[in-house]
């Protein structure tokens, strides 16, 4: 006899997870009546077996509690109380950890590099500089871009991304024009440069 599948219940909301908080911190209800989503994990689970235990594991688990503590620590979690129920917002920018945060920072400053065509030494005691800047900050702390890693993201990370995006945007193109400049002596050897002239409907 097949066994029945167990429903996504109200109550676990006010159930407290393995910090003793309640889980309306980060539970909702999934997609389906057999799923439960985790807002901070941006996660949907399935319940259907193991129930509140499922949820419950899930509480345990070092990647959400590592979360769950940045987001917190962050201010991106906001706990509001009312007379029948906990309301739980999150800003609308996408919950990150540290690392994250940290990783997000290198590859803006990756990218401001290049855009303003700024030397690649120039990042070597950036950090120093952020550190004094904005002493609060622990992103500036764990911030570190040397030369060689700043080649590398914009090379095998950004670089990466954008060049799809180009090629997106060259299939949508009615029309282009191929730029390059070349030598006709044979025993010069130079970079050679492609650049692309085209309309983009996305920045028009």
């Amino acid at each position: 006899m097949p066994k029945n599948n167990t429903h996504f219940c109200a109550k676990w909301f006010h159930k407290l997870d393995d910090t003793k908080h309640p889980c309306s911190r980060w539970l909702k209800q999934g997609k389906t009546p057999c799923t439960f989503l985790c807002i901070v994990c941006n996660e949907e689970k399935s319940c259907k077996n193991g129930g509140w235990s499922d949820v419950y594991k899930h509480s345990q688990r070092p990647k959400h509690l590592q979360r769950l503590k940045d987001i917190i620590e962050s201010g991106q979690l906001i706990i509001t109380t009312t007379s029948s129920s906990l309301q739980v917002n999150i800003s609308h920018e996408c919950v990150l950890t540290l690392d994250e945060k940290v990783t997000r920072a290198e590859a803006y400053w990756a990218m401001a590099t290049a855009k303003l065509g700024l030397s690649y030494n120039s990042s070597q005691y950036i950090q120093e500089l952020f550190c004094q800047m904005f002493p609060d900050s622990i992103v500036a702390k764990k911030f570190s871009l040397k030369p060689r890693k700043l080649s590398y993201i914009l090379s095998h990370g950004t670089g990466r991304y954008f060049t799809q995006v180009m090629l997106n945007d060259l299939m949508k193109a009615p029309g282009f024009t191929l730029i390059f400049d070349e030598t006709i002596v044979v025993g010069v050897r130079k970079q050679l440069d492609l650049h692309f002239r085209y309309w983009c409907e996305r920045k028009q």
